[in-house]
């Protein structure tokens, strides 16, 4: 079965991180999830989008992945520097061990336009979907 997809393209600058929320905050109202797993993945999200560093243009691109079972986060295009702090101590936290304290799973991918960062959570099935 394919994922369902939501894709937000948003200015790389701190007002607009709050779309990026209320987005992720309105899935997880949709999928039934807890509080705390909302926390967990807004918490993952601006722990990205918040590194200057990891600029690439102008623009930052957030896809929310659903599948059954799961939602998936995946960030964008970011610098090669998101390589190296998932697993180097930044201001006293590993950004990678910070993410699998929040997220079920953490990958890094690559294309021509840049690094993507892919967080996972593992969800109880929302009320309608085969299955549930």
């Amino acid at each position: 079965m394919s994922a369902d997809a939501i894709t937000l393209s948003i200015p790389r600058e701190q007002p607009y991180y709050g779309v990026a929320r209320l987005v992720v905050g309105g899935l997880a109202a949709r999928l039934d999830l807890s509080y705390e797993q909302l926390e967990d993945l807004q918490l993952a999200l601006a722990s990205v989008l918040e590194r200057e560093g990891y600029r690439v243009g102008d623009e930052v691109t957030i896809r929310l992945l659903v599948e059954p079972g799961r939602v998936g986060l995946e960030v964008g295009p970011l610098d090669a520097r998101v390589e190296d702090d998932l697993g180097r101590e930044h201001d006293g936290v590993f950004l990678g061990r910070l993410l699998e304290t929040l997220v079920d799973d953490v990958s890094l991918g690559k294309d021509r336009d840049g690094h993507w960062l892919r967080l996972e959570k593992r969800v109880p099935k929302a009320r309608g979907e085969p299955g549930s």
